[in-house]
């Protein structure tokens, strides 16, 4: 209710909130492109766990613009992941475009929106999935464990 969704799964942590959605969406022989500022454990967990299912990753530059992400986009492209504000260096990202250029080529649009919670309406500017890690502002700073 809060962003406007239909469908909410929870999960038990952060983490877990992260990789549900990329599983889901991935499989062997597709790429993913994720922003370089990506949650550091997000990004263990394209490093090893879906490169060890096949699964290939891009980082990308999380200022880049539609024309840049069309460059990196590719036939087996099936996630663009999105971080904004950026978990540890909170770059912005220009969430439409990127939504847009995603859009064209048939991939879906992730979105950790933890930062963004009741500040930005992911779904009204193409994101397809929202991510929050409820352990963070919403539930406190880390004293409880919700993804």
């Amino acid at each position: 209710e809060i962003e406007g969704g239909t469908r909410c799964v929870l999960v038990g942590t952060g983490l877990a909130a992260v990789t549900v959605p990329l599983m889901a969406y991935l499989k062997a022989g597709d790429h993913c492109l994720m922003p370089d500022s990506v949650y550091g454990p997000g990004r263990n967990i394209a490093t090893g766990l879906m490169a060890g299912y096949g699964i290939e990753t891009t980082f990308y530059d999380p200022t880049i613009d539609g024309a840049a992400l069309e460059a990196l986009m590719k036939p087996n492209t099936k996630v663009v992941y999105t971080e904004s504000p950026g978990s540890h260096t909170f770059e912005l990202q220009d969430i439409p475009a990127l939504a847009r250029v995603a859009h064209a080529h048939g991939a879906k649009v992730l979105m950790d929106n933890t930062w963004g919670i009741h500040n930005f309406m992911p779904f009204q500017h193409g994101v397809d999935v929202s991510i929050k890690a409820l352990t963070k502002y919403v539930g406190g700073h880390s004293d409880v464990l919700l993804g």
